[in-house]
């Protein structure tokens, strides 16, 4: 059985796609079979924090150029790589239909995971939502800064209030302080859960690094088994927690028919 989930935000600059990666990492170092898939179709850029160029992406599989099966990349130990491509226009205007094949195109993988991690594009775009309606759990990534809040608030009313979903994981971003980032989060539930009935599971922070900026710059993510410090273990931390999100049976279609 797969777990699927979905990793967001609600504007772009929050760090989502560092965090995708190196949580993607942090389960294939602890033996846990992983994929993940670039669904950020409009900045697809998840390769370049794992330091490599795959020769396929989903353009290929969507034109009907190659399977699923070969579009995927192995990276490094547990870890397996779907690349959404390089911003590509028939990428970026994927019909419904489109979207539903990708989707469900993961059922007959030869190979399944034990956990696929999708990193979606950020806010509340067409193609964004039918990527997070179809995971089972979905986790968003915000700041403390009050446009990252009224941003994240926007995507999780709208996941609601149209594609009924209601549970979410929540990760404070660049922190100050893990006290720092329980009270940001206090804070956005409060002022969530006071207009929606939804679910917010506080997951934990990533902390306000130069070593993650600087992993950044050298297209090399964080998270690694020769490394033990802070910022690995709030990786650690996180995916040890990733149970903790409830899924949302939302009616939609599924990236893996369980």
């Amino acid at each position: 059985m797969t777990t699927t989930i979905a990793i967001t935000s609600g504007k772009g600059g929050v760090g989502k796609t560092t965090i995708a990666v190196n949580l993607a990492l942090s389960l294939a170092i602890q033996n846990r079979e992983t994929l993940l898939l670039d669904a950020d179709l409009g900045m697809a850029n998840a390769h370049i924090l794992l330091g490599i160029n795959p020769k396929y992406s989903l353009e290929d599989f969507v034109t009907g150029n190659s399977p699923l099966d070969k579009v995927i990349t192995s990276t490094r130990g547990n870890l397996r790589f779907v690349s959404g491509g390089n911003a590509i226009n028939s990428l970026l205007n994927l019909s419904d239909l489109e979207r539903h094949k990708i989707i469900k195109s993961f059922n007959d993988l030869n190979k399944k995971p034990e956990f696929m991690l999708i990193d979606v594009g950020a806010g509340a775009e067409s193609s964004s939502m039918t990527f997070m309606a179809s995971a089972d759990k979905v986790i968003v990534v915000l700041t403390g800064e009050p446009t990252s809040f009224i941003d994240a608030y926007t995507l999780i009313k709208t996941s609601f209030l149209d594609y009924k979903m209601n549970n979410f994981g929540i990760i404070i971003n660049m922190a100050q302080s893990p006290i720092q980032a329980k009270l940001n989060f206090d804070k956005f539930r409060s002022i969530t859960q006071k207009f929606l009935d939804v679910n917010l599971n506080f997951l934990g922070q990533i902390p306000n690094s130069q070593k993650v900026r600087n992993s950044i710059i050298s297209r090399n993510a964080v998270v690694s088994s020769k490394n033990n410090d802070l910022e690995t273990k709030a990786f650690n931390e996180i995916s040890s927690k990733l149970s903790l999100v409830q899924n949302n049976n939302n009616g939609t279609i599924k990236f893996f028919d369980n």
